[in-house]
């Protein structure tokens, strides 16, 4: 799993690779993505506003124009009625699994839902940017340039901006998967899988990630999947007002709300959702057929091609392509997968980088490495860079091809691992 696949390129050149004092210099291709990342940033902004003086909707020209944390408040009214019947049947559900719906009640049970959602999010971009600049300067990069690169990045990072603005539960869930992932590649397998276990609790389709605890740690594989079921069967109690009423009325919403939604055909659906079913549905639609019996054979076939290439190809492969197939596939493949959701990708995007910086160091190349790293650009841009309806181009459509190429990547090019070591808890 830890293979290294790396091809010698010239000899080193310290006078290129190391600046004043002995402090490394930033690779070009993160300089290069650092670059293009502002310039999206820009671009976005630019087309907003040209849109805003053609008189375009506030909502289609200002990717955040919708209310502020209307995800995290919409349900606010509802829990009530939490512990009642009527909980699952009023004109507002909750969508999430049983552990999502508990997650909400104890934000709402606070007082100040939205005080608390700043504050967990500030503090988790805080360490993650710390954490990110202590590694750099680790690596041998310079202060400034460690600091930089972390915080510019967070700011103009539109999945981020989105997350926030939005007020998604999707925050809580990257935390669990994120900080499973760093533990993970510290070989804290068993910790990995308990809040990967959660994670999917949260939100079904984290439970891939379990998927990197296979074939060899079968032991946590399967504490993760018990947590995930004493996690929802715990939360199908609390919820009430019996188990039997909470596993149905859950069951109900969560997957009335899929169904619901996978003949919409909004703008809002073509340029925000870049689920691979969006296009699936237009190809669908364009046979003349009705999408409203695709989900169920959309589903078989992701979950056996994924299966192929996960235990056919990507097992043997480093843990880098591992996390980054699996964790593109997870953003990509539900029906419905909006730009907040791509902050996910932010795990195998920094073991990349890193990959980036220890190659730079080592003076080696890694075939692949430069043109994945740069597919992270646009997929990670906002989706009205993207989204023009007078000539039929919508940004969700455009990230939905992006992400099978960044998964194809994933298959197709070894990525030696950094910072991988042996398991404490196995």
């Amino acid at each position: 799993m830890a293979n290294k696949a790396r091809e010698r390129s010239e000899p080193e050149n310290e006078t290129t690779r190391e600046s004043v004092g002995g402090r490394m210099h930033l690779p070009a291709v993160l300089r290069m993505f650092w670059a293009w990342s502002l310039a999206a940033f820009g671009l976005m902004v630019l087309v907003a506003y040209v849109e805003y003086r053609m008189g375009e909707p506030l909502w289609q020209y200002n990717p955040l124009g919708n209310r502020r944390h209307e995800d995290l408040l919409q349900f606010l009214p509802l829990y009530r009625l939490v512990h009642t019947a009527a909980f699952y049947t009023g004109l507002y559900r909750v969508s999430y699994p049983p552990f999502g719906a508990v997650i909400y009640g104890v934000i709402y049970w606070t007082k100040h839902p939205v005080l608390l959602y700043r504050s967990v999010a500030a503090v988790w971009l805080a360490a993650g940017v710390c954490g990110v600049r202590h590694a750099m300067v680790k690596q041998g990069m310079g202060g400034v340039t460690a600091t930089l690169f972390p915080v510019t990045l967070v700011l103009v990072s539109f999945p981020i901006a989105g997350l926030l603005q939005q007020g998604n539960m999707e925050m809580f869930m990257w935390i669990l998967a994120a900080v499973g992932t760093w533990l993970f590649l510290r070989g804290h397998d068993n910790w990995a899988a308990v809040l990967w276990g959660l994670a999917a609790a949260v939100k079904l389709f984290p439970a891939i990630l379990l998927w990197l605890l296979l074939p060899r740690r079968w032991r946590a594989f399967g504490l993760g999947v018990a947590v995930f079921v004493l996690a929802t069967v715990l939360s199908l109690q609390w919820l009430g007002p019996t188990m039997a009423v909470a596993w149905h009325g859950s069951l109900a919403n969560v997957f009335g709300y899929q169904g619901a939604r996978v003949s919409e055909l909004s703008w809002h659906e073509l340029a925000a959702n870049h689920s691979v079913f969006g296009l699936a549905r237009i190809m669908v639609l364009l046979a003349g057929k009705s999408p409203a019996k695709l989900p169920l054979p959309y589903y078989a076939c992701g979950a056996v091609l994924m299966g192929l290439a996960f235990f056919g190809r990507l097992w043997k492969m480093p843990v880098a392509n591992q996390l980054l197939a699996v964790t593109a596939f997870m953003v990509m493949f539900p029906p419905i997968s909006y730009f907040y959701t791509l902050v996910h990708l932010y795990s195998p995007f920094l073991v990349l980088v890193f990959l980036a910086i220890r190659e730079e160091r080592e003076g080696v190349r890694i075939r692949g490495l430069r043109g994945t790293l740069m597919l992270f650009v646009p997929i990670l841009a906002s989706f009205t860079v993207f989204t023009y309806p007078a000539v039929l181009l919508y940004g969700g459509l455009v990230q939905a091809i992006l992400l099978p190429l960044l998964l194809m990547c994933a298959l197709q090019y070894p990525f030696a691992m950094v910072g991988r070591k042996p398991a404490r808890d196995e």
